[in-house]
């Protein structure tokens, strides 16, 4: 079915009117939550903090790609599409960007993989040793990484001859306009989508299955109290209550777009308006998980709310403070009252009293 509406939803200029001020958005919330990671993070939680910050750097990293970096205009469930973006405005080939867009998503997927390893290495194990000092933990999760980079490789590298992909895009989309598929940046992938979706498929269960085995082990491990205190099992419950949080939340934002994709590459359906708005609603994945991040872990919330008071308190104090200049300020209290001298404390600032 090809459902072609004449909408504005379904233009190429649809994403980047909304990405674009997403990223403006972002870009603050990802900084802000890598400085707290780096310099926030307490003692108890410096076992973490390495996996921590390197989960969030491949979320941001997505969040930016697809908001401001490579805007993507894919038109499934054709493999087929043009991008639009700063690496387009370089001059990156289209192919290579769409091999970082499904490749970003892998990262990100194994960056959650080493998160939970992580924990269950740290919890079920027992075993605090840096992932640098145990040979087998490092080549498991370097493994992993490489799997995310060279997977898609098949697809970028057997990209078919371009005019006879054309053609092929305009016999199984008629109702996409002639205009769209003859863009100088439109790119056809594949023409069977068969191979293309059984190595997405497969990278999607390798990598979920794993983060449900360490997940459900260290689960099972906490929910048997088999700590070595009440007070250990109580923080330990906490904190791997708050990491899944942080986690299962902003999957939300990924776990529907690969949905619609798989469906209309199952039934041949074809709506641009829809493919616009699920193929890019992954920028929100990197900004909720930072936002979730730095809300549910108790540090790093009263950090930033400290950062908030500290600010909001200086600016009050900035604006109520009198600024009396050439005179005695006289202060009044139960005892009796007492002039204090004025010392000025340098330009732009306010005359204070002092004892």
């Amino acid at each position: 079915m090809c459902v072609w509406r004449n909408s504005s939803y379904e233009l190429d200029s649809f994403a980047p009117s909304i990405l674009h001020k997403l990223a403006v958005v972002e870009l603050p919330v990802h900084l802000l939550a890598a400085y707290v990671i780096i310099f926030k993070t307490p003692p108890t939680m410096k076992s973490v903090k390495g996996m921590m910050l390197l989960m969030h750097l491949c979320g941001a990293y997505l969040d930016l790609f697809i908001s401001a970096l490579s805007n993507q205009y894919f038109m499934f469930p054709a493999a087929a599409g043009y991008t639009q973006g700063f690496y387009t405005y370089l001059g990156v080939p289209i192919r290579w960007q769409g091999y970082m867009y499904v490749s970003g998503l892998c990262l990100a997927g194994v960056s959650i993989l080493g998160f939970f390893e992580n924990r269950f290495t740290a919890v079920v194990r027992g075993k605090k040793a840096s992932l640098l000092h145990e040979k087998w933990r490092l080549f498991y999760i370097v493994g992993n990484y490489i799997f995310a980079v060279v997977f898609i490789f098949p697809i970028t590298f057997t990209a078919p001859e371009q005019s006879y992909g054309k053609a092929y895009v305009r016999e199984i989309l008629p109702c996409v306009p002639n205009e769209i598929i003859e863009h100088p940046q439109f790119f056809v992938y594949a023409i069977d989508v068969t191979l293309l979706t059984c190595i997405i498929s497969f990278a999607s269960v390798v990598i979920t299955l794993q983060c449900i085995y360490f997940f459900s082990r260290t689960l099972i491990y906490l929910s048997s109290r088999k700590a070595k205190s009440q007070r250990t099992y109580k923080l330990q419950l906490q904190f791997f209550i708050a990491l899944s949080i942080q986690i299962i939340i902003p999957i939300c934002a990924i776990i529907a777009p690969v949905g619609y994709i798989a469906f209309a590459c199952a039934t041949s359906y074809f709506d641009q308006a829809l493919n616009n708005i699920f193929v890019n609603v992954i920028a929100f994945h990197g900004l909720i998980s930072s936002v979730v991040m730095l809300g549910v872990h108790k540090p790093y919330r009263q950090a930033v709310l400290g950062m908030i008071k500290c600010a909001y308190l200086d600016k009050k104090l900035m604006g109520s403070s009198a600024h009396v200049e050439g005179t005695t300020a006289i202060v009044l209290s139960s005892k009796r009252p007492s002039i204090h001298p004025q010392v000025y404390i340098g330009p732009g600032h306010n005359y204070l009293p002092v004892d």
